[in-house]
């Protein structure tokens, strides 16, 4: 132990330490027997988790019969989901079939700047101020392989497009009205590819000018710049945009909401637009840069249109949505049964009561409300599923050495679901009287040392319920009582219970985890026992160790003095 310390066969030339071992070996027998015994305690608690909880599962798929949440369903089905889809919506469906007609579908307001937002680039002054969205830099660039060298300072965009014209083979114009660069070959008849840039240039003239990446078509051949060269950059403060003064601290108004701009010099276009979007104007807003405009989009469908009311910022008025151009929407017009029909939304759900319908396109399909079959079959086959997951689980740990081998009240269990799953109700009459009448069967084979678990035939299951809904409802459910998931959740509510028999055997505070506290306590107390001994043996066996040493010295003393004397007397 710590603090002491031990000789192993010093003096008796013993392997002490291989024999306290051993000695404690056997004193501990009895705690590896209980060690052994809480770990099958503790496979025995898992097991019986497992079979509770796969009864509750059970129990509650009982409950859904007894309840009545099975043979009520109703289901909403269109003929022709690429025109309409339905559901329902509502406890108090109306069944029947209604024809719908989709003849127009709801579309959204869509308003947009009247005129591009960034300003007229002006042809005859300097590059650097002549208004390019993106600011050109003095350098060199390429067109067909000839450089052309610029200087932003200085040249401005009449004299870069002269010198285009002048040396590429190239003629080189600016359409003012749309603010785009055009590049045309020199031969009409030539349908030659116009080769932009080279791994030289320095200067991002084409880039400025929108004509990397643009479309060559035509004869001869064509390409303009791929939008606007004075598209504005919405990551830049309204005041660099529209200049200082333009847009000022203030409000404007869509649909009625107001929208404040508070400091045009910090404030971006981008900060603007996500300010509308969050606010409750119903809209969204996005900046288009293919046509330098603001796009709005009503988030409402239907033909009314996205009122604008600039205030005091002036910010409609610079983006161009006080003149907006405005494309309204459309109302959705539709027939159910022959009965013309508009709304401003393609989701209906008061034109058929307790269904609601959403068109997706023009044309006819048929609403059918009915009794849901697919959705009762999978409820049978749900509680099905669970009873077989119950039994296999109880079958499996009552058998092969498991941990519920011996137990009693288990076997009771498994011995109840097997011998009352195929009773006849007495409260049923007609045709259908028992899962086996319906189409749930073990199978066509059965092996006696085999679990048979039950199949369920849904072509027999579902003509029984379109042929007798109320008798397949009475096996499982009836006002006697004896339906199976009468019979089910009466026993199952029992022993499922949180204060039932198998949660107070498997239970964090049930008699399982009592014994196993039990037998850690007497582990405990042995260990310190056990502790106390083995120190003790030690001891004994240090002071053993320590006698013989003496022994030792002594004897070797009187050995050694008898030579001495031997010696003296010869």
């Amino acid at each position: 132990m710590a603090g002491q310390i031990y000789f192993s066969g010093l003096a008796s030339g013993l392997d002490t330490d291989t024999i306290i071992s051993q000695l404690m070996a056997i004193e501990r027998a009895p705690i590896t027997r209980m060690r052994q015994r809480i770990t099958g305690l503790e496979a025995q608690r898992t097991a019986i988790q497992s079979v509770r909880r796969d009864l509750l599962t059970v129990y509650q798929r009982s409950q859904d019969f007894t309840l009545d949440r099975i043979f009520g369903q109703v289901a909403a089905t269109s003929s022709d989901e690429g025109v309409l889809t339905a559901e329902l919506s509502g406890a108090s469906s109306v069944r029947g079939s209604f024809a719908v007609n989709v003849t127009t579908l709801a579309s959204a307001t869509v308003a947009k700047s009247s005129t591009y937002l960034g300003q007229v680039v002006n042809q005859t002054v300097p590059l650097e101020s002549a208004g390019f969205g993106l600011a050109p830099t003095s350098g060199t660039f390429t067109i067909n392989g000839i450089e052309i060298a610029i200087d932003v300072g200085t040249d401005s965009l009449n004299d870069v497009l002269t010198r285009i014209s002048d040396n590429t083979n190239v003629t080189a114009t600016f359409n003012a009205t749309t603010n785009k660069i055009v590049l045309t070959n020199d031969n009409p008849a030539s349908t030659a590819i116009i080769n932009l840039g080279a791994t030289s240039d320095t200067s991002n003239f084409l880039q400025s000018a929108r004509l990397i990446g643009a479309t060559q078509s035509g004869t001869p051949t064509t390409l303009e710049s791929t939008v606007d060269v004075a598209v504005v950059n919405p990551g830049e403060t309204l005041d660099e945009i529209f200049g200082v003064g333009v847009v000022t601290a203030g409000t404007f108004q869509i649909n009625g909401t107001t929208i404040t701009i508070t400091d045009p010099n910090t404030e971006t276009l981008s900060d603007v637009l996500g300010a509308i979007n969050s606010s409750d104007a119903n809209v969204t807003a996005s900046f288009d840069a293919s046509t330098d405009t603001i796009r709005v989009i009503s988030k409402a469908l239907g033909s009314r249109t996205i009122d604008f009311t600039d205030g005091t910022s002036g910010f409609l008025a610079a983006v161009h949505l006080d003149t907006a151009d405005q494309t309204a929407g459309t109302d959705a017009q539709f027939t159910v049964n022959g009965q013309s029909m508009t709304r401003n939304t393609n989701t209906i759900n008061d034109a058929i009561g307790g269904v609601s319908f959403t068109l997706l396109s023009a044309g006819t399909s048929t609403i059918t409300v009915n009794e849901d079959y697919e959705g009762m079959i999978e409820d049978i086959t749900g509680f099905v599923t669970a009873y077989n997951t119950a039994v296999q689980t109880i079958y499996n740990g009552l058998r092969g050495g498991q941990p519920l081998e011996n137990d009693s009240s288990i076997r009771i269990i498994e011995n109840y679901l097997r011998s009352n799953i195929f009773k006849r109700p007495t409260g049923v009459t007609g045709e259908y009287g028992s899962l086996a009448d319906i189409g749930i069967t073990t199978g066509e084979t059965f092996q006696r040392d085999v679990l048979s678990t039950l199949q369920v035939n849904e072509a027999t299951l579902r003509g029984a319920l379109e042929s007798d809904r109320i008798a397949v409802a009475s096996v499982f459910a009836n006002e006697s009582g004896d339906g199976i998931a009468d019979v089910f959740e009466s026993y199952l509510q029992e022993i499922t219970a949180t204060t039932g028999f198998l949660q107070s055997r498997s239970g964090t505070n049930g008699t399982i985890a009592s014994q196993i506290g039990t037998m850690n306590d007497r582990i405990a107390a042995m260990e310190a026992r056990l502790a106390l001994k083995e120190q003790r043996l030690r001891r004994q066996f240090t002071q053993m160790e320590t006698a013989l040493n003496e022994f030792q010295i002594i004897s070797n003393f009187l050995t050694t003095r008898w030579q001495a004397l031997q010696q003296q007397s010869q």
